[in-house]
């Protein structure tokens, strides 16, 4: 079997006594942990497929302000939570074709050809060459004969709305003998189609309905190719897709004819776009991470361990053709004054403000694995709480007007990631911009000294 959560609990943390305890308005604690005590190891080709899936044990999170969680009607999710996902397959064209109810398409013997693609840009050309493309320039279409399988008649299919599985079902042709090219691949592979390949929240979430979806045919996400179905230029995120997966190509670098034996079609709405609570192999996902970059890793924190605070700043970087002058919002507007405020006030403790997009994504792994304190303004940097160890803590700031309407995203990785998570929110008038945003310097020390006393009780 995959890894097993064996013993988190959360608690609701009664946030009015933190308030009165930090004497710090507008701190909200919302759940603590207590740590994992095992390590349990990774395996793969499992024979029942239907073993796959790991056991989470159920838990209850309460938040004051929202639902952090939704009940989410969607079938392979559904299946997924219930350990009985297969249940959805259908199976046609005498095994060459499964539909996982429109979340999942799993094709055998099948053949790409590449040159029955549309596409403006090839993909993974350097940023400054194609400033003011659009996200259609960057868009990859199919036509008729991109996919072709053995098969007498194709079956009536209905996917969820505004899905490019609609496009790639309408690239796929039949044939009616074997293939007499001489490329042929035995390796699994997988397509993905990719969104905001710029922005760390959601190639997180990619990465992992990938991971996932390979995961649940039962195949090693290390041995998997990777197919990128779209034509996004070089991004400093894509060495991800390589420390995860097997080979990992463009489809506008494509230009000869190959037969795969297996092919999936990565799931495009997994779990935790859809808020659902329990979501399998998250640690599994973090350790292979861990692993591509390192050689040991562990999941956990020592308690012995000293304590490394890792402020992430926002500024104004180039991450995409859209937004040619690279302006960022929320940013801190007296980093300095923080900075210095907290290295005099916690001598012992390893301090580090840093822009993290500017490391390698191997180097901003290994920070924060290292890390046992994450903090920093609201912002896709943050998504790097998924990959915290279980016991850390994760501090999210934000501008006075995210209180009307509260973001979880971040809430949801901790949660996922068993790490606590504390939130503050700036009680100055709101601004139109939101470009600069000032935190008292008393507002992190007080949140990272309560983390810093919590670290080793839970």
């Amino acid at each position: 079997m995959g890894m097993m959560r064996t013993t988190p609990e959360f608690h609701l943390y009664n946030h009015q006594l933190l308030k009165s305890r930090l004497e710090l308005g507008h701190v909200q604690n919302i759940f603590e942990i207590s740590p994992l005590d095992n390590h349990p190891n990774v395996r793969y080709n499992v024979k029942d497929i239907r073993n796959i899936v790991p056991d989470i044990r159920p838990r209850t999170v309460k938040t004051p302000e929202m639902k952090l969680f939704k009940k989410v009607n969607h079938d392979v999710i559904f299946g997924l939570q219930n350990k009985n996902w297969t249940e959805w397959e259908d199976r046609h064209c005498s095994g060459n074709f499964y539909n996982f109810k429109g979340s999942i398409m799993l094709m055998n013997n099948v053949i790409i050809d590449p040159l029955k693609k549309r596409s403006v840009a090839k993909g993974g050309e350097d940023i400054q060459s194609v400033i003011g493309h659009t996200e259609k320039d960057e868009e990859v279409t199919v036509q008729s004969g991109f996919f072709n399988i053995l098969c007498k008649e194709l079956p009536k299919v209905t996917f969820r709305k505004r899905s490019h599985f609609y496009n790639w079902f309408s690239g796929i042709s039949t044939r009616k003998g074997d293939y007499d090219g001489n490329s042929y691949d035995s390796t699994f592979a997988v397509l993905i189609r990719r969104g905001d390949y710029a922005n760390l929240y959601w190639t997180l979430m990619e990465l992992f309905n990938t991971y996932l979806t390979i995961r649940l045919l039962g195949e090693n996400p290390k041995t998997t190719d990777v197919i990128l179905m779209d034509a996004h230029p070089a991004g400093k995120l894509d060495n991800l897709w390589s420390i995860l997966f097997g080979n990992v190509y463009r489809i506008g670098h494509m230009k000869k004819k190959r037969f795969h034996k297996k092919l999936a079609w990565v799931l495009p709405d997994g779990p935790m776009s859809q808020y659902v609570q329990n979501v399998p192999f998250v640690e599994e996902f973090k350790y292979a991470l861990y692993q591509g970059v390192q050689n040991s890793s562990s999941l956990y924190h020592n308690c012995t361990e000293s304590q490394k605070v890792t402020f992430i700043l926002r500024k104004d970087y180039v991450a995409h053709p859209r937004n040619p002058k690279g302006k960022v919002q929320r940013k801190l507007s007296n980093e300095k004054e923080i900075m210095d405020y907290l290295v005099q006030k916690f001598p012992k403790a390893h301090i580090h403000a840093i822009q993290i997009d500017l490391l390698p994504i191997e180097e901003q792994i290994k920070l924060i694995y290292e890390t046992t304190i994450l903090i920093g303004i609201h912002g896709a940097g943050l998504g790097h709480t998924l990959l915290l160890r279980s016991g850390s803590t994760m501090i999210e700031l934000f501008p006075s007007s995210y209180k009307r309407s509260p973001n979880p995203h971040f809430q949801q990785f901790a949660y996922w990631a068993d790490v606590h998570y504390d939130r503050w929110y700036s009680s100055s008038p709101a601004q139109k911009s939101n470009e600069w945003v000032y935190v008292q310097p008393e507002v992190p020390f007080k949140i990272i000294n309560h983390a810093i006393d919590r670290f080793c009780k839970h």
